[in-house]
């Protein structure tokens, strides 16, 4: 199938490495605002020579393609995903799906309209440790479960949008823990109070630290702690997940996933996957258009983990308890 990117500059370069190796999809165009991130784009790829473009419009007049991979900063997502739901192309688009709810809401609706795929590529999902946990809980092993924690912490030196967001850590990455909590407890979130703060020596300029309860189905409860500027501490991207059941624990941290059942710990094998990360995202969004398919991270169901993203805001806002 035939792909266009839009976005290759940043993290885009890395999606376009991911793109150029795939069995599945062929790079037809690039587009980027940034002249000389295309012209870096086509140092590394030659094969993209005359496929390069500053406007999307201007190449989807030119070129034909079957989906866009939208890479762009958020705030661009809704009008970039339009314009490619509205000329027949399905959209994956990289997380979060939107800026604000709204925008997330109308880009599902276009999507549903034209009959086109939109995916959010919720690329932590799909990796081998979290596939094994689902697992594990959906067979029962630990049994009925009462609650869940979740510790990220990292002391990232971003520069760009980020450091100038209001809520750095809760808009831009909080939803991978989010969708993850959805995708590990199985189950939908009912309730959220989050509260928000920026360490004195914090180098954004909106709150980088975060301590969220969530209440989900079946009286489960998810305590979520979260800081983008912490020293010393530094755990993986994907967080420090305790899953507490009736029968036992698992945990997963930076070294693995484990079970523990009365004291005794067990580590477990991770399932086998022949593809992970964006690479299984970038081939469920090619199979979900081959099988006529909604895909697993569709846009639709997304809008449930970025509810739990714009709830929280409003939590901290009004400093209270908010029903989701």
């Amino acid at each position: 199938m035939k792909i266009i990117q839009i976005g290759v500059g940043g993290f885009g370069a890395s999606w376009l490495d991911i793109v150029m190796s795939s069995k599945e999809w062929e790079v037809v165009a690039i587009v980027d605002i940034n002249e000389e991130v295309l012209k870096k784009s086509i140092e590394k790829y030659p094969s993209l020579e005359g496929k390069a473009y500053i406007f999307l419009k201007d190449c989807l007049k030119k070129v034909k393609a079957d989906a866009i991979l939208n890479v762009t900063p958020p705030n661009f997502h809704k009008e970039t995903s339009i314009i490619a739901l509205k000329e027949g192309l399905h959209v994956l688009v990289e997380k979060p799906l939107s800026d604000t709810l709204k925008n997330a809401e109308k880009i599902v609706e276009e999507a549903e309209k034209y009959k086109r795929k939109i995916m959010v590529s919720q690329n932590y999902r799909y990796n081998k440790i979290p596939r094994t946990i689902r697992k594990i809980v959906d067979e029962g092993e630990i049994g009925k479960i009462s609650y869940c924690i979740l510790n990220f912490q990292k002391g990232v030196r971003f520069s760009g949008f980020r450091v100038e967001m209001p809520f750095p850590l809760l808009i831009d990455m909080s939803i991978h823990h989010f969708d993850l909590s959805r995708y590990l407890l199985s189950k939908e979130p009912l309730s959220v109070y989050a509260e928000s703060w920026n360490p004195y020596w914090s180098w954004f300029k909106g709150d980088a630290c975060l301590n969220i309860i969530f209440d989900f189905q079946d009286d489960v409860h998810f305590n979520y702690s979260g800081s983008w500027v912490s020293f010393g501490k530094d755990t993986q991207w994907a967080g420090i997940w305790e899953i507490y059941g009736e029968k036992g624990t698992i945990i997963w941290d930076n070294y693995g996933v484990k079970k523990i059942f009365e004291g005794k710990e067990e580590i477990i094998e991770p399932i086998k996957l022949e593809r992970e990360d964006r690479y299984l995202s970038l081939y469920e969004f090619y199979r979900s258009i081959v099988e006529n398919r909604e895909p697993e991270t569709s846009g639709r169901d997304n809008l449930k983990s970025l509810n739990m993203v714009f709830k929280s805001l409003e939590s901290i806002k009004k400093g209270k308890k908010i029903n989701l």
